[in-house]
């Protein structure tokens, strides 16, 4: 009886039945394996994301506001009036274009692009690309530089306590140039002035952008013959400054500044009454426009 029950059991065992039931066992086991670990990649990817997005649009917010600030105080460059934005989105950074504007008439043309990396993990990147420049100076006549997205006129500000060389007078120039044509200049006075004696000389009209000169200027400098211009005026791209209407007055500027250039711009007859001006010391033509 023993015999016979041994038999029995193995014959159970051994059964096509019972390793069915087994393998179905296993398949249903592995599929329940299968669908918690992807949830569980979900989820975690899910998570990922969610603290992904956070850490980055916080970083995008820290710089916005620095920005925003940079614009409102001047500091983006010259007659820069606006500027906007594209997020190209992945999963551990997000990328960055800021294209900013300036305005001639009432045409905005782009002037310069900052591209920019927001990693999860890390520091925001600059990924702009790196452009060396080689200029020819002289003495005896301006260097002109070009701004690399359009190719025209970037402006340069001459100090008020600097003696140069040469001092362009390019104002004559854009006043005799074709009545169709938009032409910004840059003009540098002989003294730093206030915005309340500057409302007076310039008024609004045509008036884009006002540098504010924030060098030493208590004592003058005659520049030495081994010395060149180019070395020691201010780059537009660089100078400080105010945007300056008839909606956004000099009375609302801080009075304390001093003021030693502007950037003004219209049609060749508009930009005539700046001729007579006493204050200007340098004029240099910046960007030029068809009118049509």
């Amino acid at each position: 009886m023993r015999n016979n029950k041994k038999i029995k059991e193995k014959d159970f065992v051994g059964s096509l039945a019972f390793q069915n039931t087994i393998k179905k066992t296993k398949f249903k086991q592995f599929i329940l394996y299968l669908f918690i670990s992807i949830i569980s990649i979900i989820i975690m990817f899910v998570l990922m994301s969610l603290v992904s997005n956070y850490v980055i649009h916080s970083k995008i917010e820290e710089e916005k506001l620095q920005r925003t600030q940079q614009f409102f105080d001047g500091l983006i460059g010259a007659g820069i009036v606006d500027f906007d934005v594209i997020y190209s989105h992945g999963f551990l950074s997000t990328e960055e274009q800021v294209t900013y504007y300036k305005k001639i008439g009432d045409r905005k043309i782009p002037w310069e692009i900052d591209t920019r990396i927001y990693p999860v993990f890390g520091d925001v990147k600059s990924i702009n690309p790196t452009r060396g420049e080689n200029f020819e100076v002289s003495n005896t006549e301006r260097t002109v530089r070009y701004n690399h997205l359009n190719n025209e006129r970037k402006v340069d500000f001459y100090y008020p306590h600097i003696g140069y060389h040469n001092l362009p007078n390019e104002l004559e120039i854009a006043v005799g140039l074709d009545e169709n044509k938009l032409i910004e200049v840059a003009l540098s006075f002989e003294i730093s002035l206030s915005p309340k004696e500057l409302s007076n000389i310039l008024g609004t009209k045509n008036v884009d952008w006002l540098w504010a000169d924030e060098s030493d200027s208590s004592h003058f400098n005659e520049l030495g013959e081994s010395e060149y211009d180019f070395d020691h005026i201010m780059f537009g791209e660089k100078a400080k400054g105010y945007l300056v209407s008839e909606e956004n007055p000099y009375t609302q500027m801080d009075p304390t500044i001093l003021i030693s250039g502007a950037l003004i711009s219209g049609t060749p007859s508009e930009l005539e009454r700046f001729l007579d001006l006493d204050i200007i010391r340098a004029s240099v033509i910046g960007v030029t426009l068809d009118l049509y």
